[in-house]
Order: C-alpha cells, then structure tokens, then sequence
C-alpha cells in the first residue's frame, strides 16, 4: 500500500487594499505612489511568509446616519502562507515474531492395522486395544 503525501493546508489573510499612495522622496504622480504604496505592503507581508493569491472588490452593507444604508464596495488583497505539517508519529518499532515451528502430523494408526480378521480371536483383539489405550499418553 503507498502512502499519499499530506494534502498542504493554508492559513488566509485579507487586508484592505490602500485607499491613497504614499509619499516618498522622488515619487511625483499619484499612480507612482499608488504603486509604491502597494509594493510596501507586498514587502510587507512577503516578509511575515504571505504569498498574494488575488484581489477582490466585494460589496458591504455599511450604516448611514441614524437609520440608514447603503451598499459600498471594497478593494481587498488575499493573501496564504502555509501552515506547517504535523509532526508525524514515530511508527512504533516492528515486532520480530518468532517462528512457530512447523507442526508435524503423522497419519493416524488404524486400530485394526496388523490384525487380519481369522488369525485373531475377538477377545484377543480387545486386550490389545486396552494395552495401545493404556499406553497413549493422557493429553490426547
């Protein structure tokens, strides 16, 4: 029988995905501090082990006012890292079984063998069927 490798598992994280860029020395445009602001979080979370999976943009029924709400949509960045394999039990060392020597049979002794029937008178017969019975040991 072959054993199948364990199936991996996953621990997921979804962050919000950055509303605004980041400022930063050089960076002009608003695209280019976007991008910096979404390199920062990759490096980031690639350094706590996260590996980026996908983007989604999900919609969340948020309150407004006292009374009210509405329905807002959201950017968020999913994220794995996979968690690690249990140990595996030690499989308890294999038992050496010693042989049970094989058992040796013999045919059965008739109980009539070396008898023919108008030689031996029934008496005759008899005792030496008490003698063999007397002669057999007891766990038989």
């Amino acid at each position: 029988m072959s054993e199948e490798a364990p199936h991996q598992t996953f621990e997921y994280r979804v962050v919000p995905a950055p509303r605004k860029g980041e400022k930063a020395k050089g960076v002009r445009s608003g695209e280019a501090r976007f991008a910096l602001a979404m390199s920062r979080l990759f490096n980031r979370m690639g350094a706590e082990g996260w590996e980026y999976v996908r983007a989604d943009t999900l919609p969340a029924e948020e309150r407004v006012g006292f009374a009210g709400s509405e329905i807002r949509y959201h950017a968020l960045l999913v994220f794995r890292r996979a968690l690690p394999q249990p140990a595996k039990a030690p499989a308890p060392p294999e038992q050496i079984e010693t042989p049970t020597p094989p058992l040796m049979l013999t045919a059965p002794q008739a109980e009539w063998q070396g008898f023919v029937e108008a030689d031996v008178e029934d008496a005759v017969i008899i005792d030496i069927l008490s003698a063999r019975a007397e002669t057999k040991p007891a766990a038989e």
